[in-house]
């Protein structure tokens, strides 16, 4: 993410840094759909049975704080406080909506049977990506061709003016309707999740063997998808989000066979010092989300004469040249972010929702 945002601009040095212009898959393309499936996966752990009062008052605290933090997000990065034309979609609001809409349905499901059965919620998702897909397919829009069909639909609700790009785009990658298709990511993740609370403790082979099935379903339906529509991260297509489900979940599936599928005290030592910084930044990763922005923005937009920081490091304290200054920039960021998350850790303050 931190290396995502300078090089979008870069497109032509770091192709797959930056999002796909339009069809296809780039290495930034998986990093929101990673935080949905993950956003899942923490979802099977906040909903184990017993539910209690508590569990869904944060549900609901935990929608509502996304929603103000995600307008917070906007209003800083992309207006500067200007709240005419404040895009009121965004990510933190579409992991607020999609978490939600996820754990709504979960609990419907949960209706039909004392346990969470992961081949309904999986045929659920997907039910709903198909539907969504349609919508998506079916309708007419413009321009012909770079738009989606679902924008009409956002901007009668939100106002053209308070969309992606002022609406300007013909279609916003984190709209309303392309909550749905979030929701199915979550609801992905949050199969995985029962199936490593099912089975971690006990076989840590059928928690891989059910992952690596779920990520070749998801990898056939891709192909299968793709046939129909291609892989678009700005429409959210199905096609997009069976693939990069599928490579989010083979990632959580390779990352557990390495650190929790031995349990001998030699290994659980190792691991703590080899995720030490992993557990650094998830245990804080609204905090890393948050201070990412403010750091960019604010080395964008405070101005020392007439150029702002960010030229002045890239040009002055940073006379690398294109791209490399930008790379060095981003570390810079991801330095500061590890030190302020780090110290965090250590004193074992979190901010969580």
């Amino acid at each position: 993410m931190i290396f995502v945002a300078p090089a979008t601009g870069l497109a032509g040095h770091y192709p797959m840094l930056g999002h796909a212009e339009w069809n296809g898959i780039t290495i930034g393309d998986l990093v929101f759909p990673s935080f949905l499936v993950t956003s899942g996966l923490s979802l099977s752990f906040l909903l184990r049975a017993p539910l209690v009062r508590a569990t869904y008052a944060r549900l609901i605290r935990r929608l509502l704080a996304l929603i103000v933090l995600g307008l917070a997000y906007n209003a800083y990065g992309d207006t500067w406080l200007d709240l005419s034309d404040l895009r009121f979609t965004g990510v933190l609001q579409m992991i607020g909506i999609s978490g939600a809409c996820a754990a709504f349905l979960i609990l419907i499901a949960r209706k039909w049977s004392e346990t969470d059965r992961v081949g309904l919620l999986i045929g659920i998702a997907t039910a709903m990506l198909v539907a969504y897909g349609i919508g998506l397919y079916s309708g007419s829009c413009g321009p012909a061709g770079r738009c989606s069909v679902y924008s009409g639909i956002d901007a009668a609700l939100l106002g053209a003016s308070h969309l992606y790009r002022g609406g300007q785009a013909g279609f916003d990658p984190e709209g309303i309707m392309a909550s749905l298709a979030a929701t199915a990511f979550v609801l992905f993740g949050f199969s995985a999740g029962t199936m490593l609370q099912r089975h971690g403790s006990l076989d840590f082979r059928k928690v891989l063997m059910g992952v690596g099935a779920l990520v070749a379903y998801c990898l056939a339906s891709g192909l299968a998808l793709s046939l129909w529509m291609l892989p678009n991260k700005r429409l959210m297509t199905p096609a997009f989000v069976m693939f990069t489900t599928a490579i989010a979940l083979a990632a959580f599936g390779i990352i557990y066979l390495l650190m929790d599928a031995r349990s001998d005290n030699h290994s659980e030592q190792r691991n703590r010092r080899w995720v030490w910084l992993s557990v650094a930044l998830g245990r804080n990763a609204l905090v890393v989300y948050l201070l990412e922005r403010m750091l960019y923005q604010t080395a964008k937009f405070v101005h020392f004469g007439d150029r702002s920081v960010q030229t002045l490091l890239l040009d002055d304290f940073l006379p690398f040249g294109i791209p490399r200054a930008h790379l060095i920039y981003s570390g810079i960021v991801l330095v500061i972010i590890l030190g302020v998350t780090g110290t965090l850790h250590r004193r074992r303050a979190y901010w969580a929702l």
